[in-house]
């Protein structure tokens, strides 16, 4: 368990809670590499935020690990209103099942 003192800021959960769950990562690593994940699911955005790079992806950069976001719900922020364009996003995914050049779902 770990003490957050930062509040919550829609949109910047990374700053918040990617160092813990890197340090987690790591520890793991140093324990027992034999236990790192070949891909993690994070609750919280990847692609899917607004800015498009949620936390899923800044713990994926931080740990150079496949990380998928698996959030609860789309992220919404005051005064944001891109719902077409994130709908247009599910659908291109839908339609190619690829995510980024190179990076395709089977």
């Amino acid at each position: 368990m770990v003490c957050l003192n930062a509040p919550y800021i829609p949109g910047f959960l990374a700053f918040r809670e990617a160092p813990f769950l890197e340090e987690a990562v790591r520890r793991l690593q140093h324990k027992d590499p034999s236990l790192l994940p070949q891909v993690i699911f994070v609750d919280g955005n990847g692609m899917f935020h607004h800015r498009e790079f949620g936390v899923a992806c800044h713990l994926g950069v931080l740990t150079d690990l496949p990380c998928i976001g698996v959030a609860k719900n789309l992220l919404h922020v005051d005064g944001l209103e891109e719902k077409h364009l994130l709908k247009e996003k599910v659908m291109i995914i839908d339609l190619t099942h690829t995510f980024a050049p190179g990076i395709e779902l089977s």
